[in-house]
């Protein structure tokens, strides 16, 4: 990666007399056909392996039910987030900070049961 300040340089003008030459750049992905045929081989093993059911991305143990619940409770952490701080907003400064800290525990302890069920 180039940093937003580098740029490609352009190769030295030439002095009085002489050509540039400047040769054009090169694209050095794999241009060796075996290369790619072994590639193409291994990524078509790859997907009748996902699609045989071989492939397990969370092992055995872990189901697409146990999956959807974490993420039901994930969704369920940010919308009690959400409804929390806009509670908030509508108390006077005396009242924010203390508001604020139990609303604090509350997502702690919501974020530790979800952490235990995965």
């Amino acid at each position: 990666r180039r940093s937003h300040r580098e740029k490609a340089r352009a190769p030295p003008a030439a002095g009085p007399g002489k050509v540039a030459q400047s040769s054009p750049l090169q694209h050095s992905f794999l241009t060796d056909v075996s290369d790619v045929r072994e590639m193409e081989g291994g990524l078509l093993n790859l997907l009748n392996d996902f699609h045989s059911g071989k492939l397990q991305a969370f092992g055995k143990v872990c189901s697409f039910e146990q999956l959807e619940h974490v993420r039901e409770m994930q969704e369920k952490l940010a919308r009690l987030h959400f409804s929390l701080d806009s509670h908030v907003e509508e108390l006077s400064e005396d009242q924010k900070k203390s508001a604020s800290d139990h609303n604090l525990e509350h997502l702690l302890c919501n974020l530790e049961e979800l952490s235990n069920s995965m």
